[in-house]
């Protein structure tokens, strides 16, 4: 008798999981139909002196046609009227929600006070403009209203926002930082209301127009860092046996800096691999965050699509001219991003979106920049984060040994980001910083 009750009650947790799953599966494919109304918020982050709404134009060229409710964050440790790091994360790190945990965010900017941003486009500040009554993506509307240069008013309605409420130095400049694609987020900003900032740090990151100018691609040609792997992934497209799943898990696992592993990935694919090349290949394949299957079936999601939108607007124009003839032209993000922003670029052939381009005018801002660059970064080259410095008036780079994620020596970032936050490029403290060993970027 025991035993039937056992079964029935195993039976029972079975189907309550299933069904639960489906509906959680069912939620998170679902195309929007509603916003957050003025006035409301969400229950599980109640507004206090942390948690800020506002509303924000949906369109800031043309106000008539209403707002939308927005969120930023304080961290804990924020104190009103101190100098303020405004942390940039765009449509591509959905990083900040409403259950943030402050942990991951304090490990790079603890001690200062800083803002964190609930952006457009991130769940769940989701547009339903964006969509047709069929479900289908309007891809106009989509690349116009969860665009950066929405986005970039979006930041400055929230500067002005805390100004009025006195949350910000007298004088209502910020301070700004950015990594990877935000730090082309920063740069925006600092192209269009630099005025209003003294001070921007960019890390791991570079410009899709200063690659246009010295005729190289955003994201860096893999020859360079793991040229092993390139000549790999060159021969297998020659057979017809790459895939944007391998350029992917190559990819995902260069953003960690192990290239012993790339290469062992690559040489997993080859008819005279080792046993144990493929077992390597399969478990890494099985790691959720290098599965591009599952990935691509995530990103196609309705509550996913800034993600895209935003990675079309930084590589748009190298997906149209990418057209490798060797393996020193072999760049892993165009390859696996061509597949997943298959859609958007049949949309630019119909001519319902342009190649989008990003030209800034990094010369006309008289404030501080600080440039960080990785040799073992994969994704943005160190010679990218150089010609980023050179564009700005008052800039420095400084150099690790060290991937795209900056995680061999975090207490010292901190520490580093921190001095240049709160005494400025030029001070002692940042010197300190800029002599130790773990910075090889001697002073030109």
């Amino acid at each position: 008798m025991k035993w039937k009750i056992a079964a029935i009650l195993l039976l029972a947790i079975i189907v309550i999981s299933g069904v639960y799953g489906w509906h959680e599966y069912q939620n998170f494919n679902a195309v929007p139909h509603t916003r957050l109304a003025a006035g409301s918020y969400y229950p599980e982050m109640l507004p206090d002196e942390y948690h800020h709404y506002l509303q924000i134009p949906i369109n800031h060229q043309d106000p008539s046609l209403g707002n939308f409710t927005d969120f930023y964050l304080l961290n804990p440790e924020f104190i009103a009227g101190d100098n303020v790091v405004f942390w940039l994360c765009d449509n591509q790190q959905e990083a900040v929600g409403l259950t943030t945990s402050w942990r991951d965010f304090d490990a790079s900017l603890g001690g200062l006070s800083y803002v964190l941003i609930g952006n457009r486009g991130v769940s769940p500040t989701l547009f339903p403009e964006v969509f047709d009554k069929d479900g289908s993506v309007n891809y106009t509307l989509a690349m116009k209203l969860y665009g950066s240069n929405e986005q970039i008013d979006d930041i400055e309605a929230i500067r002005r926002d805390m100004q009025k409420k006195g949350l910000l130095p007298k004088n209502g400049k910020i301070m700004v930082y950015g990594r990877s694609g935000g730090g082309v987020l920063v740069q925006q900003y600092l192209d269009k209301y630099g005025d209003h900032v003294s001070r921007a740090l960019i890390e791991a990151s570079g410009g899709p127009d200063l690659a246009r100018e010295h005729n190289t691609t955003f994201n860096k040609n893999t020859y360079e860092s793991n040229p092993a792997v390139a000549s790999s992934y060159f021969a297998l497209a020659q057979k017809g046996d790459a895939t944007a799943s391998l350029a992917f898990m190559l990819f995902m696992i260069g953003q960690g800096g192990d290239v012993d592993l790339q290469k062992k990935i690559a040489d997993s694919r080859t008819n005279n691999s080792s046993l144990g090349d493929k077992f390597t290949y399969m478990k890494s394949w099985l790691v959720p965050s290098n599965n591009f299957p599952l990935i691509y079936s995530l990103f196609n999601a309705p509550r996913e699509l800034e993600v895209k939108v935003r990675l079309y607007e930084l590589m748009a124009e190298d997906l149209e001219n990418y057209h490798p003839a060797s393996s020193k032209e072999v760049c892993l993000a165009i390859e696996w991003a061509k597949v997943l922003l298959a859609d958007f670029i049949k949309a630019r052939e119909k001519g319902e979106i342009p190649t989008t381009q990003i030209n800034l005018n990094r010369s006309r801002y008289k404030g501080e920049v600080m440039v960080w660059s990785g040799t073992g970064d994969q994704v943005c080259a160190v010679e990218m984060g150089q010609w980023v410095s050179d564009s700005y008036p008052y800039s420095r780079l400084a150099v690790f040994d060290d991937s795209h994620h900056f995680q061999e020596h975090p207490g010292y970032y901190r520490q580093f980001r921190r001095a240049y936050f709160t005494y400025g490029l030029n001070s002692s403290e940042v010197q300190t910083h800029f002599d130790d060993p773990r910075q090889l970027n001697a002073e030109l």
